[in-house]
């Protein structure tokens, strides 16, 4: 079992609806000790995927901690870390570096910082592993194939020349993929993705799937705990739920919930 965390904001002054995916800088802190206190050590997505292609046995208790999109106030987060020997995988929305998070503007969170490209280079070089997340933070599983394929592939490219390092994982934008977004990700030479699912991972996850538990505004430090211990949280399984398929229809069709279930 590895339990992989999915933050996204981590600040004080949430927006919008999108208030219900930030966490304070206070409750995170709780979260990381809690993690530390039940004996939990961390490793990034790449070093995980790593291990595992070695054949390499993990702690017992290992977890990783993600978090989503590339927002500023990740910049404070992340001493909050290193200052308890824990590491992280930040997933960077590249075509937004420096800029705001427009893609939120219907959540009105559209105006939200994003990390600066000096930002991101003094995090990687402080250890924290960047990865991918599109260049416009679209729904790559309605978009045609080749306008995904740019999403993903450019995206690495625009990280790699700001890091001046290779970029190796990804993930997918709202956790929505489909086997045909799933290839372009390992034709683009990733070595893994994230997608959500609010499952528990483990060591025969799917690579290019690996299931993530998004932590929301409303989790305690004992509800982080459940995660951790696999209490009240399901393993992920392997191939795509049935509600994952229809929901999918849905948002291709721009259907509401009650145009959805009158067909």
């Amino acid at each position: 079992m590895i339990p992989i965390l999915l933050y996204h904001s981590i600040s004080d002054s949430p927006r919008g609806r999108f208030a219900n995916f930030t966490v304070s800088p206070a409750q995170f802190c709780e979260h990381l000790d809690r993690l530390v206190e039940l004996g939990f050590s961390t490793v990034t997505v790449g070093q995980l995927i790593e291990r595992r292609s070695a054949g390499q046995a993990l702690p017992d208790r290992t977890a990783v901690i993600t978090v989503d999109d590339g927002f500023a106030d990740f910049a404070d987060a992340w001493p909050e870390l290193t200052r308890r020997g824990l590491n992280a995988t930040l997933y960077v929305t590249a075509g937004t570096i420096g800029q705001t998070s427009r893609w939120l503007a219907p959540l009105g969170a559209g105006d939200v910082q994003m990390l600066s490209a000096a930002q991101l280079q003094d995090l990687s070089a402080d250890g924290c592993e960047i990865g991918a997340h599109s260049l416009t933070h679209p729904q790559l599983d309605c978009l045609p194939l080749e306008a995904a394929a740019a999403e993903i592939r450019q995206s690495k490219i625009a990280l790699e020349q700001t890091l001046g390092q290779p970029v190796d994982t990804f993930a997918y934008p709202h956790g929505y993929h489909n086997r045909a977004v799933k290839q372009l990700v390992v034709a683009a030479d990733y070595t893994s993705a994230t997608a959500v699912r609010n499952a528990v991972s483990h060591t025969q996850d799917d690579p290019y799937a690996l299931a993530r538990v998004t932590v929301m505004s409303d989790f305690s430090a004992d509800r982080v705990e459940r995660v951790l211990t696999g209490r009240g949280v399901s393993t992920a399984r392997p191939g795509e739920r049935l509600r994952t398929r229809v929901w999918r229809h849905a948002r291709r069709h721009q259907l509401t919930p009650q145009e959805l279930f009158s067909r």
